[in-house]
């Protein structure tokens, strides 16, 4: 088989900035156009919606054109035949034609992937091709296929470019029908922006509206929120200094000053914080717009009827989590429709409506973003996972006696645990959960199960809303000064000494008839104390907590919260257990920061020993 080589205009130097244009722009259109597809399905005689998806289709078609492609302009001109005709009046919405658009949507989408990554169009358009000619010959009241030529046939020989005629004219046809006398073909207006030789057909009538955003590369972001990053130090370190100065010469007008300039310093650099951090925000329904297609394609696999509502697609996030969090929500969308919703006739024998409902949210708490997974299925049934563990062996049933509701439920997150009758291409696997539980631990969040027999399940995860700067509770253990970040504290408790009990040689304590695994941190991080050896007749316990799983660890005493900037340990120490990074606090000590989801681990193995 020959090699695929490479097409010209795509590896142009000076062509490069117009193909990246042309990827930024197909990318948005396709991300829009997942949205509007399923919502056509809903409302297939929304003429307006019908007319923007056309126009969608129309304008991948002419940009690929421009580009001197030839396939990803011929499946889009078969879809937009098809949607002509539907806007047209000339043919109605079915689940035939909608998949045979869904073909054509998904593989435009696997098409630009190609041509972003190898620079051509090798992919096989065949069956697709033979699809949507099917579906058009059908739509064609003499049922023969529909005579409309492709772009690759009206395509001059030489040229990349369409003839005046068929820019102009299906330019014209595309804005039409919704009565918009504008030009809404973007391409025209891209490749005169871009110089590129087009015909001088129709000069634009209205002058482009003035475009109050701009596109900044992600890494010039990055280097900015480094900025802020090292300001907050700079900022920490002056508030330490102004402290010290006012307790040597307090009364005095320089006191005052540098107080004054401390103040203003604290509240400018959080404020810079702040638009930083927005900065790189970006609306969740970025993830959340993907789901409505994958729900779709679950119920026709399994043969259920699942209705997806989502709230809070406008929360912000940042965008280094909007790219994490996506497998996490496609593991749980996925169990909720395979899991959660049973099957229509097994709904209407339960008394509740054959078609199931799965909500998908999103909202801000504090310094957090709450999503929830919420579905009205069956529900978790505590003694089937218990016995489900069981079988697998990595629960004695004895232990499964003594575990709580929510401690059943936890159980889910065990690798290989699953609750499938048999493996699919959908779930029986046994990874879900616990790729979720992973992902969810790394981004240094939490995640939590709610569930009723008969009612439904709802999973909670709780995320940062951002990486690189964090709030830490600032203790001393082992004779020094450690960070625990503040979104894994779930409280302080301060205890004495005689109210810490041993079980089968582990200290615990009983918090609210609960019994809390307890230990300090210089067994957790194999840290030699440089104290004095003497334990204190009150000591506190910080209890922590990630996902499910909860424990205290001992510190001496409790210094105070701060916002920290988290500093990697540098190639020299690399990756060590426990710690997650590093920190500089105000008077210039470097102060470690513990990674609660590596002690957690070595918690377990303690007890498990």
């Amino acid at each position: 088989m020959a090699d695929i080589t490479q097409n010209p205009m795509l590896v142009d130097p000076e062509m490069k900035e117009i193909v990246d244009s042309f990827l930024l722009e197909t990318k948005e259109i396709l991300e829009n156009l997942d949205v509007d597809l399923m919502e056509l399905e809903k409302s297939p005689e929304e003429l307006d919606l019908l007319n923007k998806i056309f126009r969608s289709f129309h304008t991948i078609k002419g940009t690929s054109g421009f580009l001197g492609l030839e396939k990803l302009p011929e499946v889009t001109h078969k879809c937009e035949d098809i949607l002509n005709k539907l806007r047209k009046g000339e043919a109605k919405l079915t689940t035939e034609l909608m998949d045979g658009i869904l073909l054509g949507f998904d593989t435009i989408k696997e098409l630009l992937v190609k041509i972003e990554n190898d620079k051509n169009e090798d992919v096989d358009i065949t069956n697709v091709i033979n699809v949507l000619q099917g579906l058009l010959a059908v739509l064609n009241s003499d049922g023969t296929p529909n005579e409309t030529s492709s772009p690759s046939e009206t395509k001059g020989k030489n040229s990349s470019i369409p003839t005046e005629q068929t820019a102009t004219e299906e330019e014209n046809n595309a804005t039409s029908a919704d009565g918009n006398n504008q030009k809404t073909d973007e391409t025209v207006e891209t490749a005169q922006q871009k110089k590129v030789a087009i015909p001088k057909a129709t000069p634009k009538s209205e002058s482009k509206k003035t475009d109050n955003t701009i596109r900044v590369e992600v890494e010039r972001l990055d280097a900015l929120l480094n900025i802020a990053s090292e300001l907050v130090l700079g900022r920490n370190r002056l508030t330490q200094v102004n402290n010290q100065f006012a307790l040597e010469y307090e009364g005095t007008n320089y006191a005052k000053d540098l107080a004054d300039a401390t103040k203003q310093i604290d509240l400018m650099t959080t404020e810079l914080q702040l638009v930083v951090m927005k900065l790189r925000m970006i609306k969740i329904g970025k993830v959340f717009n993907r789901f409505p297609r994958l729900v779709r394609d679950l119920c026709k696999e399994l043969n259920k009827e699942v209705e997806l509502k989502i709230f809070g697609e406008d929360t912000e996030v940042d965008k280094n989590l909007i790219e994490e969090i996506n497998d996490p929500l496609v593991h749980l969308i996925r169990n909720a429709v395979d899991h959660g919703v049973e099957k229509p006739e097994v709904r209407k024998a339960a008394g509740k409506p054959p078609t199931g409902t799965v909500i998908l949210s999103a909202d801000h708490e504090g310094n957090n973003i709450v999503i929830t997974i919420e579905d009205d299925g069956k529900g978790i049934d505590p003694e089937v996972i218990k016995d489900k563990a069981i079988k697998k062996g990595f629960l004695a049933p004895e232990r499964a006696k003594e575990l709580s509701k929510q401690e059943a439920y936890n159980l889910i997150f065990h690798p290989g645990f699953s609750t499938a009758e048999q493996v699919s291409n959908v779930s029986g696997r046994g990874v879900g959960m616990d790729v979720v539980k992973t992902n969810v631990t790394k981004l240094r969040g939490t995640i939590a199960v709610e569930s009723e027999v008969g009612k439904g399940t709802k999973i909670i995860l709780r995320l940062p809303l951002t990486l690189a700067i964090i709030s830490g509770m600032i203790v001393e253990a082992c004779g020094q000064k450690l960070v625990i970040p503040l979104h894994s504290v779930i409280e302080v408790i301060r205890v004495n000494k005689e109210q810490i009990e041993t079980i089968r040689g582990k200290e615990v304590i009983n918090l609210r008839d609960t019994v809390l695994p307890i230990i300090g941190l210089d067994e957790l991080i194999n840290h030699s104390s440089n104290g004095n050896g003497k334990e204190k007749q009150w000591q506190y316990i910080v209890e922590v907590g990630i996902a499910e799983k909860r424990f205290g660890i001992k510190v001496d005493n409790l210094v105070g919260q701060q916002e920290v900037v988290i500093k990697s340990l540098g190639n020299y120490l690399g990756k060590i257990d426990g710690i997650a990074g590093s920190t500089i606090m105000g008077d210039g000590t470097v102060v470690i920061i513990l990674d609660i989801n590596e002690l957690f681990n070595k918690m377990e193995k303690r007890l498990d020993a």
